[in-house]
Order: structure tokens, then sequence, then C-alpha cells
């Protein structure tokens, strides 16, 4: 069972509360204190200004690409929020969504849309939809190779007129690309230090632009150690980066507390560098199978390692690391059953699963209308130079009050009415 809302008055004093931790400057040096008081995502959001909905100078449409990695339920809901702020500014037309926000597969909800009349000003094409990682029936692999030219072809064309990526992978293969129309990346954990943009106030290029909040996630462990506080912190990642690494070690180091580090080649490969070198292209359905049966397998090893052998008390589950949320459960099930909290990166789907709590790293709503009014401008011909990026979240709490149970931890009554979701089965 799933108990949604906010609380109203309440719910908001307690949300005064429980994240005045996160609204303070001292345990961040050299922040000020207006860096972390709660933001009001409605009112940040019209500061990115309306434009009026037209067409291309010939009276089409403009079309937008999309390219993500798989199906995946937190990048599913970030496109769903920016398809419904394209919604809300006028831009497209439709009644509602056939989707579930919170489990929505992206590339069905672009095909979705490009089978119907919208409205004149946007449009999706199915051809210019993209996994980098996934095939199913009726979708076929789709190569890196295969990506750019298509691409190319639709931007040569004049068929595709921005390109939207949905995490840091796909970013960074579009941008190799050189394509000269707007790149909008989207879902990036650390969009500096991966190399997409140069900094917050500079992309690097006039075909560039990209959404992020870079304190998230020191702000976020710093909120779970206050809720429950832990001197070992595992973490299993594929790469740093993407998982932010960096920003948990920083606030751990003010914490005073350790973080033992698992890396693993991919997000399907062995773990400690034993990487396979293989083609994607030419390799069989059964040695897919083999190879994601034993990703799983070595994650379940790796996280029972690290809760016998190194001895964490609390374990960060990082984005991307487990791909097939129906093996959530089972995978985290040794950390249950030692009575240890698993905290999520991104995604409150993993929480419904089996893990114990998230703090979001992305406020949906508001960042949907942040999104969609970023890529109208850039559409309607305003430099994306001239777009901000930073886009502050205001953070709200998923709970399962099973796992709670079964790990002996009880929340307070305060938490209880600050959480947006919480799942439970009674």
């Amino acid at each position: 069972m799933k108990v949604t809302g906010r609380k109203i008055i309440a719910a908001a004093l307690a949300l005064t509360l429980i994240f005045a931790f996160m609204s303070g400057c001292s345990l961040l040096p050299g922040l000020n204190q207006a860096d972390y008081i709660d933001i009001d995502t409605r009112e940040q959001r019209r500061g990115t200004n309306s434009v009026s909905p037209r067409t291309k100078p010939d009276g089409s449409a403009f079309t937008l690409a999309y390219v993500d990695i798989d199906p995946f339920p937190t990048t599913g809901a970030v496109l769903y929020y920016i398809i419904m702020g394209f919604r809300e500014e006028g831009w497209i037309f439709f009644d509602s969504l056939p989707f579930d926000p919170a489990d929505t597969d992206a590339g069905a909800l672009i095909d979705w849309l490009a089978a119907r009349d919208i409205g004149p000003y946007i449009r999706f094409d199915s051809g210019a939809n993209y996994y980098t990682d996934y095939e199913s029936e009726g979708r076929p692999y789709q190569s890196e190779a295969y990506i750019r030219e298509s691409l190319e072809n639709h931007v040569k064309n004049g068929t595709v007129d921005a390109v939207l990526t949905m995490g840091t992978q796909p970013a960074a293969l579009v941008k190799s690309f050189g394509l000269e129309v707007p790149l909008m990346m989207f879902g990036s954990v650390d969009p500096v230090g991966s190399g997409l943009v140069n900094s917050l106030e500079d992309s690097g290029s006039p075909y560039i632009w990209t959404m992020f909040d870079p304190t998230v996630y020191e702000r976020q462990l710093m909120y779970y150690h206050d809720l429950i506080p832990f001197s070992k912190l595992g973490i299993v990642y594929y790469d740093e980066t993407r998982a932010s690494v960096g920003s948990y070690e920083r606030a751990a180091e003010i914490l005073g507390v350790d973080i033992v580090r698992s890396k693993m080649f991919g997000r399907m490969g062995p773990f400690d560098g034993e990487a396979e070198e293989y083609d994607a292209d030419e390799e069989t359905e059964a040695h897919r199978y083999e190879r994601i049966e034993g990703y799983y397998s070595g994650l379940k090893d790796e996280f029972r390692r690290l809760v016998e052998q190194e001895g964490i008390d609390a374990f960060m589950l990082t984005t991307d690391i487990i791909i097939d949320m129906s093996r959530t459960e089972y995978l985290l099930e040794v950390f249950t059953e030692n009575m240890l909290p698993v905290f999520v990166q991104v995604g409150e789907s993993f929480v419904q699963r089996g893990a114990l709590m998230n703090v979001s790293a992305v406020e949906m709503v508001g960042s949907g209308i942040f999104g969609a009014r970023s890529i109208t401008q850039a559409l309607s011909g305003t430099p994306l130079a001239e777009l901000p990026m930073e886009f502050r979240n205001s953070p709200y709490l998923s709970l399962n009050l099973d796992v709670a149970e079964k790990i002996g931890f009880r929340p307070t009554f305060e938490m209880l009415l600050a959480s947006e979701k919480i799942f439970t089965s009674d």
C-alpha cells in the first residue's frame, strides 16, 4: 500500500524542522546560509521565462529527438514531467498521459506522443527515439554507430531541431557527435565532473545546456546521517562521477565517517576491474542472458562482502546499479537481514521495492516546468548560454515502513508527517 500527499499545515511545519538540517551553512564551509534555505521550486521555475508557443519559420512543428539508456522509473519520471510542462506552457495538447509518472518507460512515452496529433508546435518522431543499452520485442538493439548515423541524417535533413538526453552516458555520446542543434541534457548526476559542461556558468559550447543542482548529494548524505547516524557507509558504483562518489566523500569527511567504495566494470560486468571486452553488436542472446545473470550474482556477492568482511553499518544504493527493478528486494535482503539501512541516491521505486528511504534528488514537477521552459526558450532562438542551468531542488522523503520495522528503525512522528510517500503492506 502507498500513502501519498503533503499534509498541509502539519507537514509544512515538519518539513521546516526536518529539512532545517539541510538549510544550515555550518556543515559545508564556504557556502552561504542562503544556499541551503528550502527552495520554493514553483517560484524558482517561474524564473525561467515562458515564451509564447510558435512554429518554425516554415510553419512546421519543432521536432525533438530523445536519447536514454533504458527504461528506468526515475528518468521516465523526469521526461513525464517535462512533457507535462510542455502542456502547461501551451506547447503541446492532450487530455492525459496513459502512464504512471512513478513507472514510465520513456521510450514508450515518446512513441505514444509521436503517434498522436499533439499540436502544431512540438512533435516527436519514433525514428528519433533511442535507447543506448536496451532491446525488446519490436525495439532492436541500437548501436552507437546507428544512433550517430540516424541523428546526423535527421539534423542534416532538418527533421530534428533539438536533442534531449537523459543520463550521463547518453549525453556524452550525443555530445561526441558534434551536432549543431541544441543538446539539452537531463538526469546527469555530475555534469561538470563528467566533462559534459565546463561549469555551472559555462557549458563550453553554444549547442549544449544542462540542468543540475551542484550540491544536492552532499546535502542528501548529511540528511541521511542526521536521521540515522552511521560510521561506515558502503557504496557500489561503476563510474565514480555518475554515482557522485566525490560529493559523498566530501560530505563524509565533514561528518567524520568512512566510505567503503566498491568499483565495478560497467553496469553488467565483473568487479575489481576484471573486465572482458565484448562487442555488443556481436553478442548473442544467450551470452547476453549469461552476462546479465552473472552481473546480478556478482552484485549480490559484493553486497554480502561489504556487510560480512568490511563491516559497513549503512549502504547507499547509487543510480543505475540495479537496472531490473524486479530484483531489488532479493538483492537488498542481505542488508535487511543484518538490520542495516539502505539509502537511495535516486528513485523512490527502490524504496517501494525494499530500500529504507530516499531523499529525492529531483523535485519532479518544478524541474519539469524548468526543463520545458528551457527547451522552448532554446527552440525560440534564445542562446543556450543565456539560459540558467542551476535548479536547486527542494527535497522530499519517501519511506518504507515494512523495512523500517525489519531493521528496528522507528521513524519519528515528524518524519512521517514530512514524508511525501510512505510504503507499507498494512
